[in-house]
């Protein structure tokens, strides 16, 4: 018995019903692209949630330890605990919001700086591997799409100012 040759409807190795659910190959792909970022940024002794974090704080916006954990969906007593460590590691400053005492407005320090950008070359050369099969303009194409699936669907984080 000959084997037909897989079509781009039916890749290799995928010959059950779930391949034409879209949610699940969604789901499958994003977690076997974070399971090689994670093995990536351990080798640093980093961890992927700790690298969102970083991120995040990276863009400038003035976020609350509660606007991270509505924004990355990470529940809140770990979000806490995650704070405290990268502040324990200098990456992170807690610093109180000027027009609401009870609030801390999170900063990222030269440390977190230097720990990011260390991270960000880890996680770019994983994803640059994990899509190797897939050409440039259709990664790109692939981002938009994405971009486009989840515009919407964000949390409403309320930066401090």
């Amino acid at each position: 018995m000959t084997q037909a040759m897989p079509t781009p409807a039916e890749p290799a190795g995928l010959d059950f019903p779930l391949v034409s659910r879209t949610g699940y190959l969604l789901h499958k792909a994003g977690s076997l692209l974070m399971e090689d970022a994670e093995k990536a940024l351990a080798a640093q002794g980093m961890r992927l949630r700790y690298f969102y974090v970083l991120a995040a704080l990276e863009s400038g916006l003035s976020l609350s330890q509660q606007d991270l954990s509505r924004l990355l969906n990470l529940d809140p007593t770990t979000m806490v605990a995650l704070i405290d460590e990268m502040e324990g590691a200098g990456h992170v400053e807690r610093r109180r919001n000027p027009s609401d005492r009870r609030r801390y407005i999170l900063h990222l320090t030269d440390g977190g700086r230097e720990a990011l950008e260390r991270a960000g070359h880890a996680v770019d050369e994983v994803e640059r591997e994990f899509l190797s099969s897939v050409p440039e303009a259709d990664r790109e194409r692939l981002r938009t799409l994405l971009g486009d699936l989840l515009a919407d669907r964000w949390p409403r984080v309320v930066a401090c100012d």
